[in-house]
């Protein structure tokens, strides 16, 4: 059997353009950015005392700042989301034909 797809289809699956987790060196070259700008901010010149006092500004100034902290030195909780709906709507799943009908023809306004 021959490799590739017989019914014409290209670029299904596989490695694509541009995907996948960025090269080591780009990402270096963004922390060293951020790196840059908390020396800027705090007015520190070395990186790991820099890097300590834009979080103990971040902690002390703002309770958002705390749970940012908290959440990348801990892990973020586990968050349950309720997706039950609750609606009025009556069940349509086995209505004939001509209960529709009969709907259809009772909501048209009548002249």
């Amino acid at each position: 059997m021959a490799k590739g797809k017989t019914d014409g289809r290209r670029s299904n699956g596989g490695a694509r353009q541009g995907a996948g987790r960025k090269p080591k060196h780009e990402e270096e070259k963004l922390n060293n950015l951020f790196v840059e700008a908390v020396k800027r901010i705090t007015g520190n010149e070395d990186d790991q005392e820099a890097k300590i006092d834009i979080l103990v500004q971040l902690w002390e100034t703002s309770s958002r700042g705390q749970i940012f902290i908290a959440e990348h030195l801990f892990g973020k909780p586990k968050e349950n989301v309720d997706v039950n709906v609750n609606n009025n709507y009556p069940d349509l799943s086995n209505i004939t034909n001509d209960e529709l009908e009969r709907l259809i023809n009772e909501s048209e306004p009548k002249n």
